[in-house]
């Protein structure tokens, strides 16, 4: 999952968005990823109470992959830009 969060990353960095935005659009697969990963541990070790951190773990990987997703097809195929296409 790394990986796809790898190329995910890399599609968000040439986004046409602010560069706040860009930058929370990479972090934040990872950062669920950890959540998830963690829920397991806690979950195993502490509490089965700590299963309900997969939800908010998998919904933050989910949401910017869901984000970079539609924007990056929105931006190749969404757009019409005046361009004056040859004849």
């Amino acid at each position: 999952m790394s990986l796809i969060f790898i190329f995910i990353g890399a599609i968000a960095v040439f986004l046409n968005l602010g560069v706040r935005l860009r930058i929370w659009l990479v972090i934040l697969p990872f950062v669920g990823l950890l959540i998830d990963i963690a829920a397991v541990w806690l979950k195993g070790y502490i509490s089965p109470a700590f299963f309900w951190l997969h939800i908010p773990g998998g919904g933050l990987f989910g949401l910017a992959f869901a984000i970079v997703s539609v924007k990056a097809l929105w931006e190749m195929w969404g757009l019409r830009n005046n361009l004056t296409l040859p004849s």
